[in-house]
């Protein structure tokens, strides 16, 4: 479900997230996915950055595999729980703002590729700044 007037990114968006859910147990061609120096085994449910393997709790991978998927589209803190966490708005948002911070802990020095957007909340973008 989605309310009138919406952006056809968040369409987009919203439909590779029930895509994925449906073709989440099934043989995916797509068993790698990179983004920079990330890279995510999707059938093995594992990530590694430059070569090392780094362990994430289940949302926190479902959360960055979201992100990747869909980069650089702004998602409000409302719509990732409505696509990750799989339910709709019902209190307080921040269970995104915390799983993000402690994504980014573990992603180090790349923590800069997911991007605050002021009063909106949160895109993944994968550059190198300094």
């Amino acid at each position: 479900y989605i309310t009138k007037p919406f952006d056809s990114r968040e369409l987009i968006a919203r439909i590779k997230t029930v895509l994925r859910r449906v073709n989440k147990y099934g043989n995916k061609e797509e068993a790698v996915i990179k983004a920079g120096p990330i890279t995510i085994n999707s059938k093995e449910r594992k990530v590694h950055i430059d070569n090392s393997e780094v362990f994430l709790t289940p949302k926190e991978y479902d959360l960055l595999l979201y992100f990747i998927e869909n980069q650089k589209i702004v998602f409000s803190r409302e719509n990732l729980l409505e696509s990750v966490w799989g339910y709709e708005y019902m209190g307080d948002t921040r269970t995104v703002d915390i799983h993000i911070q402690r994504l980014r802990k573990k992603l180090g020095r790349y923590s800069t590729f997911i991007k605050t957007v002021f009063s909106i909340g949160y895109k993944f973008e994968v550059s190198y700044e300094a």
